[in-house]
């Protein structure tokens, strides 16, 4: 496992327009985020009170998770992306329920396009090469993967896939897209990780050109040895959440279109 790489703290913007749909809606909303007070147990509660929604970012820090264990009453409802299965745990234990929306088919398919969108424009801003015609590669081939190759051959870049999946390479092919040979990674001139597993390791890098720029969207710790790119004077970001930081509201209205009816199950 991978450590101490570079992650984006930007606020999650698309908690802040989340909680503007909810409040709109009626539903007493806490940003865990930004928060001045994260002591939401109140005495003062009572059995016909309405519940209040805590909405986290994505993803989530382990303090602020931890301090929210402290914290959290049955009176709440949590409401974020890929929560860690020892904070589920914990929410089941103490019957706080609890939405993760990521979970959510329809919401991931609709979060892949800002993600994807997010990435080409971190690739855009990192790299000192036109993506136009640029030998790009995209690890794993999900919702992610599918979307993000899609845009970057609209951009006219050759795309090229690394997938273990056998479906998955057979869908990839049937786009056009090349599949990566073990020998292929020193052509590379973008590479985008989607895949949550330590894909890009010290071997990987040893064959990268110094001017082959990484962009790493999988969740914490992301698949990429950030340490040793470091040491061999090659950029690597780890870009997690990318749907709150570059398209906030239209994310926020994909979650709340889809969570509204399932919120009058808790309320």
């Amino acid at each position: 496992m991978f450590s101490d790489s570079p992650v984006y703290t930007d606020f999650d913007r698309r908690q802040k327009y989340l909680g503007e749909y909810l409040t709109k809606s009626g539903y007493s909303v806490i940003l865990a985020e930004t928060s001045t007070d994260l002591d939401l147990e109140v005495a003062s509660y009572t059995e016909t009170e309405e519940k209040k929604l805590v909405l986290l970012p994505v993803p989530a820090s382990a303090s602020l998770l931890n301090k929210l264990k402290t914290t959290l009453t049955s009176r709440h409802i949590v409401l974020g992306g890929n929560l860690p299965e020892d904070f589920i745990a914990f929410c089941k234990k103490q019957a706080i329920a609890y939405i993760d929306y990521i979970k959510f088919p329809t919401i991931a398919i609709e979060n892949a396009v800002a993600t994807a969108e997010g990435a080409i424009s971190q690739a855009i801003c990192s790299s000192d090469y036109n993506l136009h015609q640029s030998r790009v590669l995209v690890i794993g081939f999900g919702k992610c993967g599918e979307i993000l190759a899609d845009k970057l051959s609209g951009l006219k870049c050759q795309v090229f896939i690394s997938t273990r999946n056998e479906e998955a390479q057979a869908r990839a092919k049937s786009y056009g897209y090349r599949l990566l040979s073990d020998t292929a990674y020193a052509d590379m001139d973008l590479i985008f990780n989607t895949a949550p597993a330590p894909v890009i390791t010290k071997k990987v890098i040893d064959q990268l050109s110094q001017d082959t720029v990484i962009i790493d969207i999988a969740s914490k710790p992301g698949g990429t040895d950030f340490n040793y790119c470091v040491q061999k004077g090659i950029l690597a970001k780890h870009c997690p959440g990318l749907p709150g930081k570059y398209s906030p509201k239209t994310s926020a209205k994909i979650i709340y279109d889809h969570i509204s009816s399932i919120l009058q199950n808790y309320i």
